[in-house]
């Protein structure tokens, strides 16, 4: 059997789960002497996958590095400290929101994945999204908030007890 993963379908696994599968891998494949995971190895090799899909099998450069050491919203949400359907608003800077006469923009919610959709498009980090309301860049974990227990809580706070969390670990 072949199976194709690629960054994203890798990413959109629970955080458990895709740690476990990314520690697995790589020594499974080393230690299986059988015809069938060498085929698997070669076939990898040969197909058109970029080096950057496969970067589970290299070490991870200092960028990669630095950009998966960031909290996603993905990862609150497997955590449970995100829930699916939870409301989001996103604060507006001074300009923008005196230009539209309101503060927030309301009517966002936590997807299934944990991420927020907007037009189309999904969110799993919160300052790109914070920055389609905004006139240029923004500080989205300080921008967005959640409506958790009838409070709007900043995500900042959110990440922050995802980081006690795991630190703790």
């Amino acid at each position: 059997m072949y199976i194709h993963l690629n960054d994203s379908d890798i990413s959109q696994m629970p955080e458990r789960l895709r740690h476990l599968f990314l520690e697995w891998l790589p020594e499974h494949l080393k230690t299986k002497n059988s015809s069938s995971s060498q085929g698997l190895v070669h076939k990898l090799s040969q197909t058109e996958v970029s080096p950057k899909q496969l970067h589970i099998f290299e070490s991870p450069t200092q960028e990669e590095n630095t950009e998966h050491s960031h909290v996603r919203l993905s990862q609150l949400f497997d955590a449970g400290i995100t829930k699916k359907g939870m409301s989001v608003r996103v604060k507006l800077k001074r300009g923008v929101a005196k230009k539209l006469q309101r503060d927030y923009i309301n009517g966002l919610e936590i997807s299934a994945k944990g991420t927020i959709f907007y037009k189309g498009e999904e969110f799993d980090k919160p300052s790109p999204l914070a920055k389609q309301f905004n006139d240029g860049e923004v500080n989205g974990w300080e921008y967005i908030e959640v409506k958790k227990n009838d409070q709007w809580i900043r995500l900042e706070e959110l990440r922050q007890i995802w980081r006690n969390t795991n630190d703790s670990k």
